[in-house]
């Protein structure tokens, strides 16, 4: 995971994925979380984080099914 540099905000992410990942569990529902500052991001999918940079935003968008 790429750490933001407040403790705060990353015990904040950690707590949404970890609430992403019982959501989509009890759901079937499929989430990406997108967090982007000049010179840092995160990107977690199913509330799950490292995502490859060779994946891009566009393409873990287009993996939600509607």
């Amino acid at each position: 995971m790429n750490y933001h540099i407040s403790d705060e905000v990353n015990a904040a992410i950690i707590r949404l994925n970890d609430a992403l990942c019982t959501w989509e569990r009890s759901t079937g529902l499929e989430s990406v979380l997108i967090i982007r500052e000049r010179h840092w991001k995160h990107r977690s999918m199913s509330g799950k984080p490292g995502i490859p940079d060779d994946v891009s935003d566009e393409m873990l968008l287009n993996t939600i099914k509607e």
